[in-house]
């Protein structure tokens, strides 16, 4: 592809300048490695504003290949002193091959904006392939022969064509097999990588192959383990490993992780599981090494350990590792009912009781006579007792239920309680203290408890926590409710008992009917004042108390209106209403 750049440079400077300005480019070196990309940067600086720029940069096709071409950070990047050029031309296919060639005009019209003059201005990023077969190094290097015509190098700053120096770029390529990106030297030297063999190459990359290798698995025998120091890697001598863990016998047991009991120069595990030797209990250590130093028992001395004998079938029902026929033939335990189970077992297992936790068990203590079974359940009389389920009120050591059975305690209410302990211990009542419980009396006669609460009426008039105004020997709720009693005002007490009489309008209860019994009728109503006798202020007998009563009263007083309803102007009962009742008239009734 053909094209031409063609730099517009106004060259019209206003003064002359002082100085000549400079301008170098330079192109970023770098290691690379074989088979990776690899970036490579062009750099501008310079000391006075550049309008232009242009130059070319070349490289070695058979190393590596270009494969994208950007602009640099001040090309785009105004926070950084950039500037975005109106004019920028990247090719990487010139027809001078193998490189790259770029133009850049900043401004092609006012106002003109220039890239600053200044150092390490980035201007391209180039991106290459590196062939997977590059060694030593190569260079990048500027030049003006990629195009036709050819591309200068040349930096344009105040109006003038400033031709500037230049370094190209040196890329070392590394040996690099794990393609890490870090020299294989590197990578073991610094520990990264192994090399076993020495053969300068990371292990991961491959060994040496003309080395010995015992068990063709392609790695040299030198780079295996040789625990025994015989040159023979570990693992082509599998008959020295009798338990195929990859660790010789002999390199086990000196190095402690294989026991050897015996001495044999076999470890134990193995001939544990070559069945050379038992070991009942697997815990890895031979029977009989387990037996010599003590470490189990054989109670029986027939060469098994008892814990063994156990786990077969062997009887230790306390499971203290000790066989039953040793205990009790040493009289380490007992077995007082004979059945062949130690006490303590039939007492754990829960087969036979011990209540009083004393070893022995409960059958053996009755038998023997050491304790009582009143009511023959097997269980010790105290320990029925001292657990709660049966009881023993009066607490002289027979059972309740026992001494009820026998006549010689009542129980009239049935509740397995002998009464005389209901009775003491508050659980049941006698408030007539004759030794019968009252629920008995009540429940032979019910006329005893005419309200139905469960308690005697004598006890209840005798305690003062009922009333029998006329003292006919009945509550006064029962006379009402029997309708031996009227109640009209129905406060709970018989009409016979009560009096109140009262003169109606004669709300302050003084005897006479004035403008202050208005006054005391509106003070009430209003939260002011309090009265003894509200069927007085309720002077039209509508039974209910409000500001009408007050009107009623002045309207008798100064209008002539109607005069306060029966009782008046004498003192007398209400005898139609009940809702407010008379608890008290202050004023003497004739």
């Amino acid at each position: 592809m053909f094209r031409i750049i063609v730099l517009l440079i106004c060259l019209l400077p206003n003064s002359l300048e002082a100085q000549v300005p400079t301008a170098s480019l330079r192109i970023s070196s770098s290691q690379a490695s074989p088979g990776l990309p690899l970036v490579s940067r062009v750099f501008l600086d310079h000391t006075s504003d550049c309008e232009a720029f242009s130059f070319g940069v070349t490289h070695d096709p058979s190393q590596m290949e270009l494969i994208s071409l950007v602009r640099g950070a001040h090309l785009k990047d105004a926070t950084l002193g950039g500037v975005s050029p109106d004019y920028l031309m990247l090719e990487i296919s010139p027809t001078g091959g193998g490189g790259y060639i770029v133009g850049c005009l900043f401004d092609l019209s006012p106002p003109i904006t220039d890239l600053a003059a200044g150092l390490d201005r980035e201007l391209v990023l180039a991106t290459y392939e590196v062939s997977p077969t590059a060694m030593g190094s190569t260079q990048i290097l500027f030049s003006g022969d990629l195009h036709v015509p050819p591309v200068d190098l040349l930096v344009v700053m105040q109006g003038l064509e400033i031709i500037p120096a230049v370094n190209g770029g040196v890329i070392d390529f590394i040996t690099d097999c794990n393609m890490n990106g870090v020299p294989d030297s590197d990578d073991i030297a610094n520990g990264v990588s192994q090399d076993c063999d020495g053969n300068g190459s990371p292990d991961e990359c491959g060994f040496d192959p003309t080395l010995p290798d015992c068990d063709l698995d392609g790695i040299p025998d030198v780079c295996e383990t040789d625990c025994n120091g015989d040159l023979i890697a570990d693992q082509c001598q599998p008959e020295l490993d009798c338990n195929s863990d990859g660790i010789l016998d002999s390199c086990a047991i000196a190095d402690g992780l294989s026991q050897d009991c015996d001495l044999d120069g076999l470890p134990d595990d193995c001939e544990i599981a070559q069945a050379q030797e038992p070991d009942c209990d697997i815990d890895g250590v031979p029977d009989a090494c387990a037996v010599a130093s003590g470490a189990v028992a054989d109670c029986d001395g027939d060469g098994v350990p008892d814990q063994c004998q156990i786990q077969s079938g062997s009887v230790d029902c306390d499971l203290n590792g000790e066989l039953d026929t040793c205990q009790l033939a040493a009289g380490t335990a007992s077995d007082c009912d004979a059945d062949g189970l130690l006490d303590v077992c039939a007492i754990d297992q829960g087969l036979a009781g011990d209540c009083d936790q004393n070893g022995t068990l409960d059958a053996c203590e009755i038998q023997s006579g050491i304790a009582q079974d009143c009511d023959l359940d097997g269980l010790p009389d105290e320990c029925a007792i001292a657990q709660g389920s049966v009881g023993d009120c009066d607490q002289d050591g027979l059972l309740d239920h026992c001494e009820i059975t026998s006549g010689s305690a009542t129980d009239c209410d049935l509740d397995s309680v002998p009464d005389d302990c209901e009775i003491m211990n508050g659980n049941g009542l006698d408030c007539d203290l004759n030794g019968v419980l009252d629920d008995c009396e009540i429940a032979t006669d019910l006329s005893l408890d005419c309200d139905l609460n469960g308690e005697l009426d004598f006890c209840q008039i005798s305690s003062g926590l009922a009333a029998d105004c006329n003292q006919n020997g009945e509550l006064d709720s029962c006379d009402i409710g029997s309708g031996v009693s009227s109640d009209l005002d129905q406060d709970g007490t018989p009409d016979e008992c009560q009096s109140d009489e009262f003169i109606r309008g004669d709300c302050n209860a003084n005897g006479t009917f004035n403008i202050a019994d208005a006054i005391v009728t509106l003070n009430y109503l209003f939260g002011q004042a309090t009265v003894t006798c509200k069927d007085a202020c309720d002077v039209n007998d509508d039974e209910v108390i409000n500001i009408a009563d007050a009107v009623y009263k002045l309207g008798a007083l100064f209008s002539g209106g109607a005069m306060p309803l029966a009782p008046f102007p004498n003192c007398g009962p209400d005898l139609e209403g009940f809702t407010h009742g008379c608890e008290s008239y202050l004023a003497t009734c004739p």
